[in-house]
């Protein structure tokens, strides 16, 4: 460590001698940043782009928890790692969120239920989230009920939505569209199901809508005959 040290303060002297009065702070100025990292979604001229502004600062002098906060203020950076490369690199390892559904038309929840609004949308076959503001967390975790209830059948839910006033509804991906209300949600999801493999399969194009808040059926409305 002490010899480590030493050629350290060796090779200071020596660039302090090419330099001439430069400040230590021109010397190891940030000229270059090395995006590392599985990246999917963003892309690294778009990180560098974010990262820009620490491009001219002293990797003397600024701190990794600072060059960190700049790194997390990127849209789909979920966590990172920074590396100081002297005399002039810094090299950021990405870890990028991992989408779980759109929220409304413009955000995505990820994994770990963070939302982000990325600036180019992605097209993922992903379901579609929608409630009031600040109910992310809310539908999430219905969204997460649902889908357990709906694991032994093949129905899966394209659109799940939270009505203002605290009413549910679902779209599935074969186009039937479920009101459950406000009340035993997955109850009401459960009666629908039952009747659906029964009764609904095989008839999907003839229907419009089902109605699940009866207490002991559903109400189905059909297409009108031309």
């Amino acid at each position: 460590m002490r010899m480590a040290a030493l050629i350290g303060a060796i090779l200071l002297i020596l660039v302090a001698t090419f330099q001439g009065n430069d400040s230590p702070d021109t010397w190891f100025a940030i000229q270059k940043i090395e995006i590392e990292g599985d990246l999917q979604y963003a892309t690294e001229e778009e990180l560098r782009s974010d990262f820009s502004v620490l491009l001219g600062q002293s990797l003397l002098s600024v701190s990794l928890s600072d060059a960190l906060a700049v790194v997390l203020s990127s849209e789909w950076v979920a966590s990172a790692e920074i590396r100081k490369v002297w005399p002039n690199t810094l090299q950021v390892l990405v870890h990028e969120y991992s989408p779980l559904a759109y929220w409304g038309d413009r955000q995505i929840i990820s994994t770990s239920a963070e939302v982000i609004a990325p600036r180019k949308l992605p097209k993922l076959p992903l379901t579609r989230l929608y409630g009031p503001d600040d109910s992310s967390d809310v539908v999430l975790e219905q969204f997460g009920l649902v889908s357990q209830v709906l694991a032994s059948t093949s129905l899966r839910v394209s659109t799940l939505t939270l009505e203002p006033r605290g009413a549910w509804s679902i779209i599935f991906t074969n186009g039937v569209k479920v009101k459950l209300g406000r009340e035993e949600i997955l109850e009401r999801l459960q009666r629908f199901i039952a009747v659906y493999k029964s009764d609904l399969s095989g008839r999907i194009d003839q229907i419009t809508s089902v109605d699940a808040r009866y207490p002991h059926g559903v109400a189905v409305g059909w297409k009108k005959n031309n």
